[in-house]
């Protein structure tokens, strides 16, 4: 029973459901039943009018359902995961390495400047969502730009403008390794701070690094959340002015949220319970196993706490004394 409760359920949920969600990132599109400019043409059968909106369920080639034009729901999810996917975790790269890199050789100096810490402080109060709305409103809704050109304008504001907060996170946690003892050893020793940043305060970080990689991955999908609630898709927005309907080009799975957000208070609020129930697996996906890896190490850590302190127990061997044998 013991052995039971101590299985990390929470790191194993984790890495099933985002393998999951990778794999319908990498082969959704060739396993969705339509492409995203099919629709659902009104047909009688059995003298019922099936037609757009379609609810779920109630035919196996639209298994979640279709819009109010008869387009898939399941097969635009299965296309704009992708998008999701792979457009956080393109930004998380971006700038975990560069604020990771900056913050550790930040944190060891000896003494920061009052105005970066200032910096620091203002920047952790000012919502990034707007930065990102004043940048991309311009230019997003029925826009002559490509696709894939507004995506990559997307991740490099984003990238950008959250490293600041990396690099305040890391330049804290290796500012605090930086007054190690065994730190000041390998100084006395004449290492240099490259060595010293590279083998022996990165070491230390690396499994704070890791969470903070996944957990950097929940916030941008957040950010494309509070972008779609204003209308502003990832890739581009399609606005008609004669229905006052916006679309996303992408469907990315924020996007898909945003422009089903007027369906919440009809009859055909699946078109937006569908999308966001996927966007909040994702997240509480990623969540998990962040957690699920935290306990990990934490329970690594207590076996072998000298990993962590960097100072080994000095264990005394038990030896057995045995009586000299007396020669006769």
């Amino acid at each position: 029973m013991n052995k039971f409760l101590s299985i990390n359920f929470t790191l194993y949920t984790g890495i099933a459901l985002t393998a999951i969600l990778i794999f319908l990132a990498v082969f959704g599109p060739f396993i969705a039943p339509h492409t995203i400019t099919d629709t659902l043409r009104t047909s009688y059968v059995d003298g019922k009018i099936i037609g757009p909106p379609l609810e779920p369920f109630m035919s196996m080639d639209y298994p979640l359902g279709t819009d109010r034009w008869g387009y898939d729901l399941f097969s635009m999810i299965l296309y704009g995961i992708r998008y999701t996917l792979v457009i956080s975790i393109t930004i998380t790269v971006i700038k975990m390495a560069a604020g990771s890199f900056l913050g550790l050789y930040i944190g060891t100096w000896r003494k920061v400047p009052q105005w970066i810490q200032a910096f620091e402080n203002a920047w952790s109060y000012i919502p990034l969502f707007l930065i990102l709305f004043f940048f991309l409103a311009p230019i997003s809704v029925n826009s002559e730009v490509n696709s894939f050109v507004l995506i990559f304008y997307f991740i490099i504001i984003a990238s950008i403008i959250s490293i600041p907060s990396i690099i305040s996170s890391v330049r804290k946690k290796s500012n605090e390794i930086f007054k190690s003892t065994f730190i000041e050893a390998a100084q006395t020793l004449g290492a240099s701070r490259h060595r010293i940043v590279w083998r022996h305060v990165f070491p230390q970080l690396k499994e704070s690094l890791l969470i903070m990689f996944i957990l950097e991955i929940v916030q941008v999908i957040a950010l494309m959340g509070q972008l779609a609630l204003m209308k502003i898709f990832i890739g581009g927005t399609i606005f008609r002015p004669d229905n006052n309907i916006y679309l996303s080009i992408t469907k990315e799975i924020a996007g898909l949220v945003g422009s089903a957000r007027e369906n919440i208070y009809s009859h055909t609020a699946y078109i937006l319970y569908v999308p966001l129930v996927l966007l909040l697996i994702i997240t509480i996906s990623f969540s998990l196993l962040a957690n699920g890896l935290k306990n990990h190490f934490q329970s690594t850590y207590q076996r072998t706490p000298w990993i962590k302190t960097s100072f080994e127990p000095k264990l005394k061997p038990k030896r057995k004394v045995y009586a000299k044998l007396k020669n006769k």
